[in-house]
């Protein structure tokens, strides 16, 4: 994924070529706050109980994990804890999270259902948008939209800014069909929502545009069993589009959404955000797979964690793990 130094304050649409994998950190030193010793040392110290959590490789370089340190605060043991509970979610709920080479998502990248822009806004922020009117009911899954999401918060958590900043997402109502209630069973709304939920980003904000009498429906449904802190996020612009833009400014958005960024979204330069960086992609399917095992395999039974004071996760360490049979490890972020 994308180089630290080209990330750190660099604009989203770095090029190719100044990216290079930094996911397998070992025991590499850390750079990226070399000089803040306490930021280094609870980077270490997170580094430390992955690596001791299963016999399994986990993707521990330092910008995957500053991504939940950041939005614990810098407490390491809440940060790992949240990792355990994604690796629990994933283990249960595989098919919900990125699995498969980014080649064969292409056909879906180009629906534009889903995707980031490559400018931020005024505060920073990555803009993530979200056009429910795209989605062709009769051929794609809720599972396919959730991959959607794991693939540009990839590549949306893997830059300091983001991090720091936040990112902004704006979901668009207009062409909501009464064919995507069938999306809302309780089972997905549970799984949507914890996935939501432990997302390593402290900053975020919804902006809900173009709503209808069908999306009052759906919030109905929804929203009692949406978090507390989702809630206080969420933001209705209906069609006012200078509400919008006090968050979204008009210059990074196109005439639809009453801005000057031209008639519509420049597709090409959004998809290649991803699709030029395929290889860095697949390279995050080898983690959490056990030596032998094929990527994408997926424990048979999880491991467990038991809860210790405040009731935060605590891994096994490696010695104990090495002890039990376990068919595979699920895929990491």
């Amino acid at each position: 994924m994308p180089e630290i130094k080209a990330v750190a304050k660099k604009a989203p649409n770095a090029r190719k070529d100044q990216t290079e994998d930094v996911t397998r950190a070992g025991d590499a030193p850390v750079t990226l706050f070399a000089d803040q010793p306490e930021r280094v040392r609870k980077i270490n110290e997170l580094r430390k109980l992955i690596q001791n959590y299963d016999d399994c490789e986990r993707r521990s370089d330092e910008l995957f994990l500053c991504r939940f340190l950041y939005c614990c605060d810098w407490d390491v043991q809440e940060a790992f804890g949240r990792i355990v509970k994604l690796i629990k979610l994933k283990e249960a709920n595989p098919e919900w999270f990125f699995h498969k080479p980014i080649a064969t998502y292409s056909e879906l990248l180009n629906r534009n259902v889903k995707f980031a822009l490559d400018r931020r806004d005024r505060r920073g922020r990555r803009v993530f948008i979200t056009r429910l009117g795209a989605i062709d009911f009769s051929s794609m899954a809720v599972t396919d939209l959730a991959n959607l999401d794991d693939i540009w918060f990839e590549l949306m958590l893997n830059e300091l800014e983001t991090l720091e900043s936040g990112v902004t997402c704006l979901i668009d109502m207009s062409g909501y069909s009464l064919k995507s209630f069938r999306f809302l069973t309780p089972q997905n709304i549970r799984i949507g929502s914890a996935k939501t939920d432990l997302l390593p980003l402290k900053n975020i904000e919804f902006h809900v545009v173009n709503s209808s009498v069908f999306m009052n429906a759906a919030i109905a449904i929804l929203y009692p069993m949406l978090s507390k802190k989702i809630k206080d996020q969420v933001r209705f612009h209906y069609s006012n589009w200078a509400s919008l833009h006090e968050y979204i400014p008009a210059d990074i958005l196109p005439a639809e959404y009453g801005g000057t960024a031209g008639k519509t979204f420049d597709f090409q330069t959004i998809h290649g955000q991803v699709l030029d960086r395929a290889n860095d992609f697949d390279r995050l399917l080898t983690y959490g797979v056990r030596d032998g095992s094929a990527p994408g395999a997926t424990a048979a039974t999880a491991p467990i964690v038991p809860k210790g004071k405040g009731g935060k996760a605590k891994g096994k360490h490696r010695e104990t793990e090495k002890k039990k049979s376990l068919a595979g490890c699920t895929v990491e972020e």
